[in-house]
């Protein structure tokens, strides 16, 4: 079972679990870019203590799990972050159309073009046990996943955000406002480039 996420505003430079806000991206690593070249936008800022804390990881201690995603308010870019199961879309994922980096914590930047107003994220200690459920939770299985065939064995799941859940000006920063982003995290090891998850959205 999962754990209701709340969510309260934050300052966009605070080192806590939050969507949106800056990221603290040292300045040695380049922020990501997808295959159009596009800047990516932060989706999520968790530090590794809280990852740790809360879900029993075993990651380095004082770091921070950044994630990205493509986001064009211009373009259609929904084929580009979904996956339900096509690996079409699987090699989208991995080919760079949203990023999961664990890295040092640096000073707090923005190089996308774009800034997602910060909200803190709380772990409510009310639980989901419902499958149909398609809001924003923690821990446990993910619910309203389509997952039939998705090549996620080797990812324990961490967090789900429903678009309608940030600043209304973004509630289209998965495409649609009914889309669900999906964060699963690498099991055993962090890749040599730094990528130690897995992160999509679905939408019904």
């Amino acid at each position: 079972m999962s754990n209701i996420i709340r969510f309260r505003e934050v300052d966009s430079e605070l080192n806590v679990p939050r969507i949106g806000g800056k990221s603290f991206l040292p300045n040695d690593i380049k922020w990501p870019i997808n295959p159009k070249n596009e800047k990516l936008v932060l989706v999520f800022s968790l530090p590794t203590n809280f990852l740790n804390s809360i879900l029993q990881f075993t990651y380095p201690e004082n770091k921070v799990i950044s994630v990205f995603t493509t986001y064009n308010p211009e373009d259609y870019f929904l084929d580009s972050i979904v996956y339900h199961g096509n690996a079409e879309e699987l090699e989208n994922i991995k080919n760079g159309f949203t990023k999961v980096i664990l890295h040092s914590v640096g000073s707090s930047r923005n190089d996308s073009d774009f800034l997602v107003p910060s909200k803190e994220i709380i772990v409510d200690d009310k639980m989901i046990e419902s499958n149909d459920y398609y809001g924003s939770t923690f821990g446990g299985s993910p619910t309203f996943l389509q997952n039939e065939k998705l090549a996620i064995d080797s990812y324990q799941f961490c967090v789900q955000v429903y678009g309608g859940d940030f600043s209304e000006e973004f509630q289209d920063i998965f495409y649609l406002n009914d889309s669900i982003g999906y964060l699963f995290l690498d099991k055993k090891e962090i890749l040599s480039n730094g990528n130690t998850g897995l992160f999509f959205t679905q939408c019904s």
